[in-house]
């Protein structure tokens, strides 16, 4: 990939946790940061990525200005309790927000990407790997981007385009408040993410995620049972 200095860097949910530390650490690296969200920080872009006319918007905006994008990162998600034997709302939201919208931005986007040079980056979950039983929605849209994300990776490698998986352990968030002691900060999973790209890794997991990567391929069982009540 591309030196971090005066690079330019779109990051979905840049204006709080770890996107918001993750903009931080790659503008101290001299890169240009545009956080795309709700609710943008100053100089960014709002957009719902629950929208598809502020999805098709974004991406018409982006492509009429016609400048390289040397990053693309997927960081925006939610996830809600869902018990779908009661009534919910919207179940489908998180599928749009996780996983619907990183397809369409990297579809509409992809003509903007460097190449070669390029990084397009997602991050996903290690319920990827296993579902928990609480949040089964969410985990569905993360096991789809985990598997976009290596599909992709393979039609764009002969591009130059460099396509990143993030897997986080549990992360301080106001999306995890309370779920687990000792989780990672903010902070320092933005440090792991950036010190990944800047070593050309395929897939990050900093800290515990890689315990728990390395445990699944031996122990399957074992990390699927404890995933299930995380």
């Amino acid at each position: 990939m591309r030196p971090l200095d005066g690079s330019l860097a779109l990051i979905t949910g840049a204006s709080r946790g770890i996107g918001a530390c993750l903009a931080a650490a790659l503008r101290r690296r001299g890169a240009e940061v545009l956080d795309i969200s709700r609710n943008p920080s100053p100089g960014g872009v709002a957009c719902d990525l629950a929208s598809p006319h502020d999805r098709r918007r974004l991406i018409a905006d982006l492509n009429a200005a016609g400048r390289p994008i040397d990053l693309l990162i997927h960081n925006a998600g939610i996830q809600r309790a869902l018990d779908l034997t009661s009534p919910c709302d919207d179940p489908a939201q998180e599928i749009t927000v996780n996983l619907t919208a990183p397809v369409e931005l990297t579809a509409g986007l992809l003509p903007l990407i460097r190449k070669p040079g390029g990084s397009i980056v997602t991050l996903t979950s290690l319920l990827a790997l296993h579902p928990k039983t609480s949040a089964p929605v969410y985990c569905a849209s993360k096991a789809g981007l985990s598997s976009f994300t290596k599909a992709l990776r393979s039609q764009l490698a002969p591009l130059g385009i460099h396509v990143v998986e993030v897997q986080p352990p549990l992360v301080d968030t106001d999306m995890t408040q309370g779920r687990a002691r000792n989780p990672m900060s903010a902070e320092r999973m933005a440090e792991a993410i950036v010190a990944g790209l800047e070593g050309g890794r395929a897939v990050i997991a900093p800290g515990l995620a890689r315990k728990v990567r390395l445990l699944n391929r031996i122990a399957p069982g074992l990390v699927a049972a404890s995933l299930r009540n995380s």
